[in-house]
């Protein structure tokens, strides 16, 4: 089976985000949105792959995302897998 996921990485609330901080600080600067409260900065990994079927998809899955995509000391993740 084929299937497709986005793969979010998010630093963890409690982590300070320095570039994020900064987009926020110059937002106004090039649109008209004021008043902006909050900004984090993350990251989306895209990803195909075969796998025999959707359990064993999220397994290795979250396994690659523990492992390689996040650094789970300060940051945290979350995934949509669907069949193509």
């Amino acid at each position: 089976m084929k299937f497709k996921a986005i793969v979010f990485i998010r630093l963890r609330e409690n982590v300070s985000d320095a570039a994020g901080n900064a987009v926020r600080a110059n937002v106004s600067r090039v649109c008209d949105l004021q008043e902006i409260s909050k900004l984090r900065l993350g990251k989306a990994i895209d990803i195909e792959f075969e796998a025999p079927n959707r359990e064993h998809a999220n397994k290795e899955l979250a396994e690659v995302s523990n492992m390689l995509f996040a650094n789970t000391v300060i940051e945290d993740w979350s995934y949509e897998l669907t069949e193509v």
